[in-house]
């Protein structure tokens, strides 16, 4: 019977254990992160502790920290067919706030209740909520900061509808942080190349093409560096898309 017990805390052990390293693996994913299952247990056989009652009794176990930002908060993509990029249906708010969506500031230089009420745009745009980004120190980087930033800066500003209509997050995002339907990837790429080459345009006057973000040669895992705060390809080889 000790052996039985020793056997099933061991089990749990492990179990813990990979449930926190895969949370940490889809903390540093960003957006295309998809969102760890709850571990299933066998039931225990008759006569054994249940596995809350051998947890709680047990002398070496620890809570798992919760992931930054909990991915597991994000909206998913909604089902169906993805939806082209529009012009942003939030035009008014961002000039309520001063903003002009066709001259948007580096996110960066955007301070007090000016950048609180851009934050709440992004909940609204993007389905989130302040702490799927930000920690207790919502000054602190994270993976999803860097990639909002990056998203605004490089897109927002950058880019319009073609014939020169403002985007903003919710041209694309549609109230979810995911919305790319990466299952077959050849079918993506076709997609974005009619959708975000061929009906979008660059506000600099440049030609807008696939290494406008993904940069020559092609980088396809931008946001994977964005979220570590590195600078992609893209902002290394092409030129700024609307002045700094």
């Amino acid at each position: 019977m000790r052996s039985r017990h020793v056997r099933t805390r061991a089990s749990l052990s492990l179990a813990l254990t990979a449930s926190v390293a895969l949370a940490s693996v889809i903390a540093a994913c960003g957006p295309a992160a998809i969102a760890p299952s709850t571990p299933t247990t066998s039931p225990a056989p008759s006569g054994s502790p249940s596995p809350a009652s051998t947890a709680s009794s047990s002398t070496t176990a620890t809570s798992a920290p919760s992931p930054t930002p909990p991915a597991h908060t994000i909206a998913k993509a909604p089902p169906g067919p993805m939806k082209d990029p529009a012009p942003t249906a939030m035009a008014a708010d961002l000039q309520a706030i001063g903003l002009d969506p066709a001259k948007l500031p580096l996110l960066s230089k955007l301070e007090g209740e000016k950048l609180r009420r851009v934050m709440k745009l992004f909940t609204r745009a993007l389905g989130v909520k302040c702490g799927d980004c930000h920690t207790e120190d919502f000054a602190a980087p994270t993976p999803m900061k860097n990639i909002s930033e990056r998203m605004w800066d490089d897109f927002a500003r950058g880019l319009a509808m073609e014939g020169g209509a403002p985007i903003f997050c919710d041209s694309c995002h549609n109230g979810h942080a995911e919305f790319l339907d990466r299952h077959d990837m050849k079918a993506l790429g076709k997609w974005m190349d009619v959708a975000y080459v061929g009906k979008l345009t660059r506000r600099d006057g440049k030609e807008h093409e696939c290494s406008t973000c993904h940069g020559d040669p092609f980088e396809g895992e931008i946001l994977k560096e964005w979220a570590k705060g590195k600078v992609a390809p893209a902002q290394k080889t092409a030129p700024a898309h609307a002045p700094r």
